[in-house]
């Protein structure tokens, strides 16, 4: 009683509190203003990732498209869209959104990727984000999205960082390392290499996501007990456990101070979520 009554008799005290909690930042919205900040979905430019622009004039290859936030972004920009996923209920939705954009044409379909259902030389940008991990022949894939590229045609290629993989492999539920989940781990060798040896021109690498590291890392600890369904970015969702909320409070926190780019930036580099590379086609 008398903790409760002194906190409360601080100027402001009530005020202070109620200001934090109304000020709370859902953790995805963090996210996604942690990926524009690093880059990401830059609607100014066309750029989907900074140095690869989407115009009308392209024609993108999602795979593995998932919810489709990378492909909806290129349909603001106009272009022709082809997606696929092992998801049907995702490609299903994925299409009606799709077809209410100003995309040109859109086209979608259910694949494992191996191979897929298009002509040789038929993309000129060609998306494969966050799923060579998900594959147990990640150099079968690599050679489709190739073979299906045109002479000249761009990729961007992300996948999960080996250092943030190896920071929750201890505390991860054992089936996010098993299939149909992550099966493989990339180091910054192993990536490189194997999109060399497909063939393609790496043109940049890059990483970030440290804050994504650090979410996932605390994910799994506050719900060590919880049997989670479907991927685990469709369990991302409120109510948050405070620790969580606390966590993105901080990054949102952080990304507002002036001056914090140069260590923003040196966590993205140290301990990144994603790896990624964009190549070309010769």
């Amino acid at each position: 009683m008398t903790s409760t009554t002194a906190r409360s008799s601080r100027p402001g005290g009530k005020n202070k509190r109620k200001l934090a909690h109304n000020n709370n930042v859902d953790p995805r919205f963090c996210g996604l203003r942690d990926a524009v900040r690093r880059g990401w979905y830059n609607l100014e430019t066309g750029e989907l990732f900074a140095g690869f622009k989407v115009t009308r004039d392209d024609i993108v290859l999602d795979v593995g498209c998932g919810e489709g936030n990378a492909i909806l972004f290129c349909a603001k920009q106009g272009a022709h869209l082809v997606f696929s996923d092992v998801d049907e209920a995702k490609i299903k939705a994925l299409i009606a959104k799709a077809s209410s954009t100003a995309a040109r044409k859109v086209e979608g379909f259910v694949s494992d990727s191996t191979p897929l259902p298009l002509a040789d030389q038929y993309a000129t940008k060609i998306l494969a984000t966050e799923m060579l991990e998900h594959t147990a022949n990640p150099e079968l894939i690599l050679a489709e999205l190739v073979r299906v590229g045109k002479p000249g045609a761009k990729y961007l290629i992300t996948v999960p960082d080996a250092r943030s993989e190896m920071l929750q492999k201890p505390v991860a539920h054992s089936d996010y390392f098993a299939a149909p989940n992550h099966i493989q781990i990339f180091s910054k060798e192993r990536f490189v290499g194997l999109v060399e040896s497909s063939g393609l021109q790496v043109e940049k690498y890059d990483t970030w996501g440290f804050y994504w590291t650090v979410f996932m890392s605390l994910f799994w600890i506050v719900h060590r007990k919880d049997h989670l369904k479907g991927s685990v970015l469709d369990n991302i969702r409120p109510p948050y456990h405070p620790v969580l909320q606390s966590w993105s409070n901080t990054w949102a926190g952080l990304m507002a101070l002036d001056g914090a780019e140069k260590l923003l930036e040196s966590f993205d580099q140290c301990l990144p979520k994603t790896q990624v590379i964009i190549a070309r086609k010769d």
